[in-house]
């Protein structure tokens, strides 16, 4: 597939390798001699375009700073502690400037190379969107950060900006880069399919804005994207007897008709393979981190490993919580209402299930049997006959008793080794961005309806009910967000803008109702501590950190 290289054994090296702000790393090539060629140009926008795999795996395990996933291992994520409310300076949740310190290298240096204007111009929006995605993330962990676009910041550049000013430079990059960027690429040196796009640049504005509680900006944009024509979501049109192999309705769904269960089937099986490498071309990704298969713990994908329980050779590094398994609503769109966690437990009954355990996943939500690895769920697909039995306590066994269905393609089960593409921004986004943007500017419409349904429609879900309030839509927004974009990176930010962090962040529990993880919320914890290495070398973030609450 056409992939754009990453070249880490160059990564420029032109005051590229620290991320310090105010230390001048050793150069390995002088600036002086390297801006030449265009082969020089792409190099080091390739090695700019190395923030998307950072991109990709913070997103992994993103949600484990949340009610959605439990990560197990402290020493893969900062996850683990944060979760926990262990949130001190002495942890570096994410304070990264490789990526803006190499864009900006690249943007001081590149109109001294000799190459055809047009392409120089988009190699520079490329950059800028790049850069702004990066200060986009940093604004999100760390609220005020310093904001440069010089290589080498000095002075009154290291001296943290309020976060609002930041969100501003965000947004006139991205619509500057939008209005250079293509709609799509052809493929080829210089072209490869995987750069960022038009698309993309308003996608991402979009996000901002929603975050940043700019509805009629966010709705606006959205809709530019939507009305482009150029996205769609992915859809399945047959499925067959391998697909059908699971035969849901022996326990878990009552079909009222045999097109019923095709629907239900063909639902079941668009979400699921949506994340497959088969389909990875699809018209929803609009931009993604791209993988590629034996490149064993390199540009291959470690999804796999992260996800899948230790009987399919997996780490069961994040896992989901009872409370996300909770949020999938019943088939028929009704709001699901769940055992408490003594009698969930009981039913449960150590593995010895009883039929009310049964009851609890029966007529769900059809992403809930796409997503979630439940005890006694079966996935013929991974490996024939599979039921998913917990062992409770286990090498690489999940904590909470769940693992992880989403994402992973059964084709590839070799150990961090898997080439299916992780979605960055997707279609599906943008139809919620819309919805919630357009309900918090004005009220339920029939647009707003419409967009929704899409989503609900490609898994077989019921339309939403065109009687609701503003404040009962916004409900049914979020959950579809909690639901349909699990896994991918937003939860963390959506507990947070929406002020619930507090009433959700509770202690986690597995399904024999022991203690997985107490967690402790502080309103401070909304942004996180620069590291104390950063402070120690930049002391003029020592008033922000104290204004933060560290």
């Amino acid at each position: 597939k056409n992939i754009m290289p990453i070249l880490s054994s160059l990564i420029m090296a032109v005051s590229l390798n620290s991320c310090n702000l105010d230390r001048f790393p050793d150069d390995k090539i002088a600036t002086e001699t390297y801006w030449n060629t265009e082969k020089d140009a792409t190099l080091a926008l390739n090695g700019v375009y190395s923030f998307l795999g950072g991109a990709a795996s913070s997103a992994w395990y993103s949600d484990a700073y949340t009610d959605n996933t439990y990560a197990q291992y402290p020493w893969e994520t900062s996850a683990t502690v944060g979760a926990a409310g262990d949130i001190t300076a002495n942890t570096d949740f994410g304070y990264d400037w490789v990526t803006i310190r190499r864009a900006n290298t690249l943007l001081e240096n590149i109109g001294k190379v000799k190459m055809d204007e047009s392409r120089k111009n988009r190699f520079i929006a490329e950059a800028r969107f790049l850069r702004a995605f990066n200060y986009f993330n940093l604004t999100q962990l760390f609220g005020a950060v310093p904001l440069f676009q010089e290589a080498v910041p000095t002075g009154d550049k290291l001296t943290p900006v309020p976060e609002k000013d930041v969100v501003a430079f965000i947004l006139k990059e991205l619509t500057d880069a939008a209005n250079v960027l293509p709609i799509s690429y052809g493929g080829g040196s210089g072209d490869e399919k995987g750069r960022v796009t038009k698309g993309a640049a308003l996608a991402l504005k979009a996000r901002v804005q929603l975050y940043s509680g700019l509805w009629n900006d966010a709705a606006v944009t959205a809709k530019q994207v939507i009305d482009s024509g150029t996205y769609n979501l992915f859809k399945v049109t047959n499925v067959s007897a391998e697909d059908m192999a699971d035969n849901y309705g022996k326990d878990f769904v009552d079909f009222s008709s045999a097109d019923d269960q095709t629907n239900f089937y063909k639902g079941l099986k668009s979400y699921e393979k949506l994340f497959w490498a088969e389909n990875e071309t699809n018209s929803e990704f609009i931009l993604t981190r791209q993988f590629i298969e034996n490149s064993q713990w390199d540009q291959a994908s470690s999804i796999y490993t992260l996800l899948m329980p230790n009987e399919l050779s997996g780490w069961s590094s994040i896992t989901p919580t009872i409370e996300f398994v909770n949020a999938y609503l019943n088939r028929d769109g009704s709001v699901f209402t769940p055992p408490s966690l003594q009698e969930r437990a009981a039913n449960y009954n150590n593995g010895v299930v009883k039929p009310d355990y049964i009851k609890e996943f029966k007529n769900r939500d059809t992403r809930l049997y796409a997503s979630i690895i439940f005890p006694t769920s079966r996935w013929n697909q991974i490996e024939k006959g599979f039921t998913f039995n917990w062992n409770k306590g286990g090498n690489n066994t999940s904590r909470t008793g769940y693992n992880f269905r989403k994402l992973v393609d059964p084709k590839y089960k070799q150990e961090a080794n898997a080439p299916q593409d992780y979605p960055i921004i997707r279609y599906a986004e943008i139809l919620l961005t819309y919805a919630e943007a357009k309900n918090e500017q004005s009220g339920p419409d029939a647009s707003i309806y419409d967009a929704l349904d899409l989503i609900r429609d490609r898994v077989s879900m019921p339309k939403i009910q065109r009687n609701q309030t503003k404040e009962s839509l916004r409900n049914i927004i979020r959950n579809e967000r909690r639901v349909e974009l699990a896994q991918e990176g937003f939860r963390y930010s959506d507990i947070r803008r929406w002020g619930i962090a507090k009433d959700v962040m509770k202690d986690t529990y597995d399904i024999t109702n022991g203690l997985v993880q107490k967690r402790v919320w502080n309103d401070r914890y909304n942004r996180f501590p620069y590291p104390q290495s950063a402070v120690d070398y930049n002391p003029l973030l020592k008033q922000a950190q104290s204004e933060k609450g560290y």
